[in-house]
């Protein structure tokens, strides 16, 4: 792809700011690879003429990417950084949004079951009883793949609220929908009516895990949790 027409596909639309639409657009096309590392942007001048746009809103644009730390602003010109530099040493949104597959498997691996553990401890009865309900909406759901995909999402994620830690929420919420996208959707999307045992055991798991909370049980919630989880990549690394 020639290089005024790689840049052309920058051009602004009107629903964001224009400097953070900019920003939005660049971070996007380094995640997807379309800027290669070392990338080297046009001159100030040269890219706001081609994008029509004022210099002061390209700054904001790069300041914005310079923070989360997916580009290098020097004195001989901008250019995007190594995506392992990225992340490795960008904010955690960058991290997230340029580790591969198999990271963020890993990384949902060792939280997700942490945060039941941690749920298990200080859910409250009034909590059990909404969670027992957002659990009843899943298996109300059942038969109805986009609705069930909802109530699951709302079910775990109001167990990780319950973890009551506002970095370990942070860190999950901002994973899950990537792992559910990735992860979930790929084995229902893969299986379709062969899907039926899967989301028949995750019901029943989820069940057993409800009992644990119940319990205060926060080692077997745990161990619920990391087996639920795992029963979900073992079949999405089967089907892929």
């Amino acid at each position: 792809m020639e290089k005024t027409e790689l840049l052309g596909k920058l051009t602004v639309e009107p629903f964001k700011t224009q400097s953070d639409f900019l920003a939005d657009k660049i971070k996007q096309m380094i995640t997807r690879k379309e800027f290669e590392d070392g990338f080297v942007f046009p001159n100030e001048n040269e890219f706001c003429q081609l994008l029509g746009v004022s210099r002061g809103t390209l700054r904001d644009a790069y300041k914005k990417l310079a923070t989360q730390g997916f580009i290098e602003r020097t004195k001989q010109g901008t250019y995007v950084k190594c995506r392992e530099t990225i992340a490795r040493q960008g904010n955690y949104s960058a991290s997230l949004e340029l580790a591969s597959t198999p990271e963020m498997l890993e990384f949902i691996s060792v939280f997700e079951p942490e945060a039941v553990y941690l749920a298990a401890q200080k859910i409250s009865e009034s909590d059990l009883e909404k969670l027992e309900e957002l659990l009843v909406a899943c298996e109300d759901s059942a038969d109805d793949h986009d609705a069930l995909n909802t109530a699951n999402y709302n079910f775990h994620q109001f167990i990780r609220m319950q973890s009551q830690n506002n970095l370990v929420i942070s860190a999950l919420t901002a994973y899950y929908d990537i792992f559910n996208w990735n992860v979930i959707d790929t084995i229902y999307l893969r299986l379709k009516e062969d899907a039926n045992e899967f989301r028949d055991n995750a019901l029943v798991q989820h069940r057993e895990l409800l009992a644990a909370l119940k319990a205060h049980d926060a080692d077997l919630a745990r161990a619920i949790a990391h087996d639920h989880l795992q029963a979900d990549l073992k079949l999405y690394a089967e089907i892929n």
